[in-house]
């Protein structure tokens, strides 16, 4: 976003503008630092001419340009009626004589994001309900060949919660290390990611991305828990004629 600043705007507050700009939630912090930056006359008067080539000095005796802010929004205020909210607040400040910003691409932009992660979003799901069909069928058929052991458990006088106990506690180590496994791939996928794409470190949330890799853990121990504990339940109810 472009903040284009007075003439007549004193140093004193240019500064006090910039430490308000600064403080805002919407102005992105990348290691507590706000993302602004300062253009004066003289820079945009020389980014003007590399430019486009031409000197308007030779014309003009006045630099007719202004200083402005670019100021680098958070990703969850980019949408466009945050933006909108933001111009207006900005536009209200003492020095600030305009306020633009790219509304039809940003506009563009989001309607993109929205349709690619509604894709993605049905892709994950699509592949999590697999994941869960293969886990829950996988540990279905390793018990499968231990039936006959369970209920030799049950003919010895063992109770529902001691047989039941080792097959869980192992299903659940077993789910919590495919759980690690695939957060192990994500983080480095993630890691290649940011070498390869430029700018996209600017749009790392480090705890959403714990969230992700927490839920990857716990998710896969609650699938081994729930799948175990079906099965085993299933197997002890079973009569011998059904076990065969």
């Amino acid at each position: 976003m472009n903040v284009i600043l007075e003439k007549s705007i004193q140093e004193n507050q240019r500064i006090s503008l910039q430490r308000v700009l600064s403080a805002q939630t919407y102005t992105l912090k990348l290691k507590q630092k706000p993302q602004i930056q300062y253009i004066s006359e003289e820079e945009a008067k020389k980014n003007f001419i590399s430019t486009h080539g031409q000197d308007f000095t030779k014309v003009l005796p006045d630099n007719p340009l202004h200083a402005s802010y670019v100021i680098k929004i958070h990703p969850k205020f980019s949408d466009s009626t945050n933006m909108a909210k933001i111009a207006t607040q900005i536009q209200s400040l003492d020095g600030v004589k305009e306020v633009f910003y790219l509304q039809d691409m940003i506009t563009k932009v989001n309607d993109n994001i929205k349709i690619i992660s509604l894709i993605l979003g049905s892709f994950a799901l699509i592949l999590l309900f697999a994941s869960i069909l293969l886990i829950n069928n996988t540990i279905k058929l390793a018990l499968y060949s231990q039936r006959f052991l369970i209920r030799s458990m049950q003919l010895v006088g063992a109770t529902k919660v001691f047989i039941q106990k080792p097959f869980i506690i192992r299903a659940i180590f077993q789910g919590f290390f495919s759980g690690a496994i695939a957060a192990g791939l994500l983080l480095a996928l993630l890691k290649y990611a940011y070498t390869e794409i430029e700018y996209l470190k600017d749009l790392k949330e480090p705890n959403s991305i714990m969230l992700i890799l927490a839920s990857l853990l716990i998710g896969g121990a609650i699938i081994g828990f729930l799948s175990s504990w079906r099965a085993v339940t299933k197997y002890l109810k079973m009569s011998l004629d059904e076990l065969y």
